[in-house]
């Protein structure tokens, strides 16, 4: 068995499950397209260097994931939900601390500062604005 085989099968058996419940929720329940983009991910896998069984390999399949699915935004992806990927993707290319810091709300106020800075340039990087990220927000209280 081939080494990217071997990555790919341990990849699926570990997260598999979860990796398709994220792909069917951000394609708005269209399980073959989920299927595709595991697929797709896992393949991205099979091909990346020094992804291990840590935390950063799920991460990084999640945010592949993300990708994936991301890529073909232009005419399947309602805004909503492109916005929402937006926002994951920029809190996945965070610090590690900073993004425990966001997600537990633990550390001191500068810590917190520093990690909502930082959180703010990732959004600018993807190009969400203050009012795409008002819009984002109204959309979930409702």
């Amino acid at each position: 068995m081939a080494r990217g085989e071997r990555v790919v099968r341990a990849l699926y058996e570990q997260h598999g499950a979860a990796l398709m419940a994220y792909a069917s929720r951000l394609t708005g329940g269209r399980r073959a397209w989920a299927e595709d983009v595991v697929t797709e991910t896992l393949v991205r896998a099979a091909r990346a260097r020094g992804l291990g069984k840590d935390t950063q390999a799920r991460l990084w399949l999640f945010r592949t994931v993300q990708d994936v699915v991301g890529e073909g935004t232009d005419s399947v992806v309602p805004v909503g939900q492109r916005r929402q990927l937006a926002v994951a993707d920029a809190l996945f290319a965070l610090e590690p601390h900073h993004r425990d810091v966001l997600v537990t709300r633990a550390g001191a106020a500068k810590d917190a500062f520093a990690a909502l800075h930082a959180f703010k340039h990732a959004l600018a990087a993807r190009g969400v604005t203050k009012s795409g990220l008002d819009d984002l927000l109204a959309e979930r209280q409702q």
